[in-house]
């Protein structure tokens, strides 16, 4: 098994498409020395990180209280996974759901889908209430198979959920399609089968720094190239402990909440609660996390017409595409979102590294350099991949790959985010571990977390699904999704 690297994250990452333009929020910083405490500390300036900030100060300002809250990001805002990823808005309907019935039950998996199905509605709310500016697009997403083999396993699969009542109301939206004009339905040149499904893309860094700009907006605190270096325990426990001794006694006598000292290269601050959405790099911070978050690297590009005077680019039938692979025993996929100008963003070719060189990928913060094989999968040509892959790019479609980045995500063992109290820690929140996957989970996971950080509720009070709960059991995991084993 390759080595896991716990680091923070590195410096010079590679410039993603969607940074391409830096917000004015980029280098931001609230307050030039960092404040000596606070009620709620963030780390992470993140669309995890943000979403919580943002729900927090909401909530706290329609009842009238304004807590401090201070936001920490070790690099510049939105410089990790999230503005690095495809863009997608894509609720998994008919893929995880099959897994997680046969692990947690119907009832639990049909509640995971659900969830993602209710970001569509509310991202699109916040975006309309907040006027922010995101690119987002409602689209119909095709999850396209190219082999009859894959054809043959997403039918079993939708039979399988078809079976069960608790996905009855979910399917409805769902449509599985096999036929030889899959490829002209699609757009995908070796298409043999497709799900359809409700979805949406948008600019994921647009969407975040509106976040912020909002939570700023209602009192937050916001310094990047901030990294936490550490979070201490309270070392004033014996003075608490005789507090609540004397609170006994006496009703009066009020106990001091537990503080926590986290340390940074501009000094430390103390924080009643702490929330770590930190994604790839909890276990930096919270080393329990190492085994059930990993580090683990991807790739995306943007492909754009040659030049301003080229033909315009030829319009796929959906704006939303996943292409699953097979090449022999090596499977993957591209996800691909079509931007309104016709330029691509696509990402994955997960089967050019994932299984012959686990080691450039598992367990790496190392987001300054690419990973060759997928680089080259993209890159190389002609012909390049759009013509490839797509119906109508034709060789001489004039384009280029104008941005090729990697990003780091926080692969959970057990393919389900870490949500909630950190097992052990009193007063510290974990909001982590996406798999890639956290356009339709993270927002109103963060809402969740602000209601239990702020309101006091329970994990169970919040409506979050039940298999996001963070637990000791699961920080020693059963499954490796990551490798398969």
């Amino acid at each position: 098994m390759p080595s896991i690297s716990t680091g923070l994250p590195v410096p010079h990452p590679t410039r993603s498409y969607w940074q391409s333009v830096p917000s004015a929020l980029d280098k931001h910083q609230s307050v030039q020395h960092l404040p000596a405490s606070c009620d709620i500390l963030i780390i992470g300036g993140g669309y995890a990180g943000a979403a919580t900030a943002y729900h927090l100060l909401k909530s706290a300002a329609s009842r009238n209280t304004r807590p401090s809250v201070v936001l920490l990001e070790a690099r510049g805002a939105c410089s990790g996974a999230t503005g690095r990823n495809g863009g997608h808005l894509r609720p998994d309907l008919t893929s995880a759901p099959v897994l997680l019935s046969e692990r947690y039950g119907p009832r639990a998996a049909a509640a995971v889908a659900q969830f993602e199905m209710d970001h569509l509605a509310a991202i699109a709310q916040f975006v309309a209430e907040e006027d922010v500016d995101c690119d987002l697009t409602e689209a119909t997403s095709f999850d396209v198979f190219t082999t009859p083999e894959q054809a043959a396993a997403a039918r079993e699969r939708h039979d399988l959920l078809r079976k069960e009542p608790a996905f009855a109301g979910l399917l409805a939206a769902v449509g599985l399609y096999a036929g030889d004009d899959a490829p002209d339905r699609t757009g995908v040149r070796d298409a043999k089968a497709y799900f359809c499904s409700p979805a949406a893309h948008l600019s994921p860094y647009k969407l975040t720094m509106g976040l912020l700009s909002r939570a700023l907006e209602l009192g937050l605190c916001l310094k990047t190239h901030t990294p936490v270096l550490s979070i201490l325990e309270d070392a004033d426990d014996a003075s608490r402990a005789d507090e609540a001794a004397a609170a006994e006694d006496d009703e009066d006598v009020r106990v001091r909440p537990r503080c926590h000292r986290i340390t940074t290269p501009q000094g430390a601050i103390t924080a009643t609660k702490i929330v770590v959405a930190t994604n790839a790099y909890t276990a930096a911070l919270l080393p329990e996390y190492a085994a059930a978050i990993v580090p683990c690297k991807g790739l995306a590009c943007h492909i754009a017409a040659a030049s301003p005077s080229s033909p315009p680019l030829p319009r796929l039938p959906t704006s939303s595409l996943c292409i699953r692979v097979q090449q022999g025993p090596l499977s993957g996929y591209t996800y691909l979102v079509q931007r309104a100008d016709g330029s691509v963003v696509a990402g994955g070719a997960h089967h050019t590294y994932k299984q012959t060189d686990p080691a450039s990928w598992y367990g790496t913060v190392d987001d300054a350099g690419l990973i060759e094989p997928a680089w080259r999968y993209y890159c190389d040509g002609p012909p390049g991949f759009a013509a490839r892959a797509l119906v109508g790019w034709v060789p001489r479609t004039r384009t280029c790959v104008d941005h090729v980045w990697t990003g780091i995500m926080g692969y959970s063992a057990d393919s389900l985010p870490h949500v909630g109290a950190a097992p052990g820690r009193d007063g510290v929140f974990v909001l982590a571990g996406f798999h890639g996957h956290g356009m339709p989970v993270a927002y109103l996971a963060a809402k969740g977390v602000a209601e239990m950080v702020w309101e006091g509720k329970t994990y169970e009070e919040t409506g979050l699904p039940a298999v996001y709960k963070t637990s000791q059991e699961r920080l020693m995991p059963r499954y490796d999704d990551i490798l398969g084993a």
